[in-house]
């Protein structure tokens, strides 16, 4: 069958379960890139004993190894289902099939055409329960056969099957810190059951079916037996199809019902509703944590840095309750952090290892150098300040004080030195991940910066100033005057005599500011360097972008934008890395946090003294809106079109806020109280 050429199976979560839907409506047996359409939970991992091949993590012709208090915690492929059509006996394949995504409502649709037979299919990953729901209408009544089976469809070395032990009478499995069971059923009633080896089905018939797919097990949510036994799984289907279809769109119709955008690109937009969805339906219920995604080629659900830029992207389309849950990660695994910080550096304070699971374990097996990577740290420090930033929440502010100065403590000590020449920061792993440390580092030493700046800044905020806090701000002074030297005339290096350009000083950091002369110089280098690149690396295209867009440079912002349009597939994912015209995977949520993040910035921007309306939109967008988007404090809703701007600001803070309002050529100085609607037109 022929397939779309930007083609990849359909990325369906909702927190805890992560499926990737084939073109059938279902999964399909197919390897498309790197990935089969398989069920995973969101940290359920391969037992160690049972690892299987990580990309990019260890020379491939050698045995995986383990290094103490380490392990790999690769998210386990638990299972598959699939279904067969057949007419008088005889089994149809499928000869073409048309598939649209809605995100706004978690639905994918698509048609199906068996030749004599032609289907709808409606599929579905419910919100809030672990049941994958296929609802088909064929043009007549069929037979129709559900399967479904354990583990991988084939063995390749990338993927094995992960189990301790599995009993399919029973349909059980064990990856010893979890055990869980399968669940399957038809509506109408099966008719009989099936079997071939370990795979199980039932056979029904009619014009109209339903399939249901679950896999629970001991570790979900508020979990007793029952979640285990035919009852629960019962319990939710018995709600019938059209109950279980109307709770799933509610929820995500309320999601995106908290902001909208309008741009004049269909595949632009698309990307950015899609990539709402994928950021909501990655995150984990539990830990509050925004990994790259839930499945094995996006870091099997890890957290890394990553998490600033899907937590930014969240924020920009007012998705406050979800940025929340993203800091109160670092609430819920500080024990973790100081721990890491005593026993592997013999320092107070806080620091959250490199690649962690959502417990806060070390999850980087024998790449131990990668501790010394501790950049991360800073976006994590920027992820609570940026949050505040939006928020204007004092309470919220109190609440991570702690946070803010656990993170300062270990980093005024065990990574500030003060040398002859002032204050530095010790040799440390940079952005490219070489086990070879570079004494003050760029990304490292601006990530300290702003962790130490970030903690004096809330602790005066909360008039919590303290000798300590002022002795922050002292040294940060002094790192700022190491980081003036490293600019070269031309760019910020990575390290000090480095070719390498070093963006993340301008963004994520955020410690030079977007129009100074040094970070306009260091753009127009990177943007350069873009121009020349055959590798697509789209994440990187977002972060220039935004730059861009915040030093008003809406032409070349979009430009940089577009350029990501090969690294797209069909269902509005994005890959991390295009090389030779393929992707290294797909639905890289870091990558499409970041272009999204770039897009607002093109319609939006607010900082502590000023909100910019349509501050940096190409010269060939005529028309373009923004509903409830978030800045400083404030929701924003306006329309631009042909030159005309039409809005207004909401204050959403418990606080008075005092705002420079921009918008086309006007500005005027605005005083809102909280809930106050101030509207704007341009003459």
């Amino acid at each position: 069958m022929k397939l779309l050429p930007n083609y990849y199976p359909c990325f369906l979560g909702n927190g805890l379960d992560a499926v990737l839907v084939g073109y059938n409506g279902l999964m399909t047996p197919d390897k498309v890139g790197v990935d089969y359409c398989n069920w995973y939970k969101s940290d359920r991992y391969y037992p160690e004993e049972k690892l299987v091949k990580v990309a990019g993590r260890f020379p491939i012709e050698r045995t995986l190894q383990h290094a103490a208090g380490s392990g790999w915690f690769e998210i386990a492929p638990l299972g598959h289902t699939w279904y067969e059509v057949y007419l008088d006996g005889k089994r149809l394949e499928l000869l073409a099939s048309k598939q649209l995504f809605e995100p706004q409502n978690g639905l994918l649709f698509t048609e199906l055409d068996f030749g004599a037979v032609q289907a709808r299919a409606t599929t579905f990953l419910h919100a809030c329960e672990s049941v994958l729901v296929a609802h088909f209408e064929f043009s007549s009544e069929v037979e129709f056969q559900a399967w479904m089976a354990p583990g991988v469809w084939v063995e390749d070395g990338w993927h094995t099957t992960p189990f301790l032990h599995l009993d399919m009478d029973s349909a059980t499995y064990d990856l010893g810190e979890t055990h869980g069971r399968y669940f399957l059923q038809t509506e109408p009633a099966p008719l009989g059951a099936l079997k071939q080896e370990t795979s199980k089905g039932f056979a029904t018939r009619g014009r109209t079916i339903t399939q249901y797919y679950s896999i629970l097990d001991n570790r979900q949510d508020t979990f007793d037996q029952a979640l285990l036994e035919e009852t629960h799984f019962t319990r939710v289907i018995s709600r019938g199809y059209m109950e279980l279809l109307a709770e799933h769109t509610r929820f995500w119709q309320n999601y995106f019902s908290h902001s909208a955008i309008q741009i004049p690109d269909r595949q632009f937009q698309e990307l950015y509703y899609a990539s709402q969805y994928h950021f909501k339906a990655a995150q984990s219920r539990s830990s509050g944590g925004l990994p790259v995604n839930n499945l094995r080629r996006t870091w099997s659900s890890h957290i890394f840095w990553d998490s600033f830029f899907i937590q930014q992207a969240l924020l920009g389309a007012n998705h406050i309750d979800e940025s929340l849950h993203a800091c109160r990660f670092f609430l819920r695994t500080q024990a973790q952090a100081h721990k890491h910080a005593q026993e592997e550096f013999g320092c107070d304070g806080l620091k959250w290892d490199w690649e962690i699971t959502h417990d806060g374990r070390k999850a980087y097996g024998t790449l131990l150098h990668m501790k010394y990577q501790v950049h991360n740290n800073g976006s994590y420090a920027n992820e609570i300040w940026q949050h505040f930033q939006a928020t204007q929440d004092d309470h919220f502010l109190a609440e991570f004080l702690p946070i803010l100065e656990g993170l300062a403590r270990f980093f005024s000590d065990c990574i500030v030195e003060e040398t002859g020449s002032g204050f530095e920061i010790r040799p440390l792993v940079g952005v490219n991940e070489n086990p070879i440390q570079q004494k003050n580092e760029t990304h490292s030493l601006a990530a300290t910066i702003a962790i130490l700046e970030h903690y004096a800044e809330a602790a005066q905020q909360l008039a919590k100033t303290s000798e300590f806090s002022l002795r922050c701000q002292q040294v940060a002074v002094g790192l700022r005057k190491t980081l003036d030297r490293l600019f070269n005339g031309r760019f910020f290096p990575a390290y000090e005599g480095s070719d390498r350009i070093n963006l993340g000083v301008l963004y994520p950091l955020g410690v030079i500011p977007f129009r100074d002369p040094r970070s306009l110089a260091t753009a127009q280098q990177s943007l350069h360097e873009h121009e020349d690149k055959d590798r697509l690396f789209p994440w990187s295209n977002g972060v220039l972008g935004l730059i861009l867009a915040r030093q008003g440079k809406g032409d070349d912002a979009w430009g940089i934008i577009e350029r990501t349009r090969p690294t797209l597939c069909q269902f509005g994912g994005m890959t991390e890395v295009m090389e030779n015209g393929q992707w290294n995977m797909q639905y890289f949520c870091t990558a499409q946090a970041a272009v999204a993040t770039a897009i607002q910035n093109l319609m939006l921007q607010g900082d502590e003294e000023v909100i910019s309306i349509f501050p940096a939109l190409p010269s060939d967008w005529k028309t373009c809106a923004i509903t409830r988007g978030l800045a400083s404090g404030h929701e924003v809703s306006a329309t631009y079109h042909r030159g005309k701007i039409v809005g207004d600001l909401k204050n959403i803070t418990a606080k008075p806020l005092k705002r420079i309002l921009q918008f086309g050529s006007e500005k005027q100085t605005i005083h809102l109280q909280p809930g106050q609607i101030h509207g704007f037109s341009s003459s």
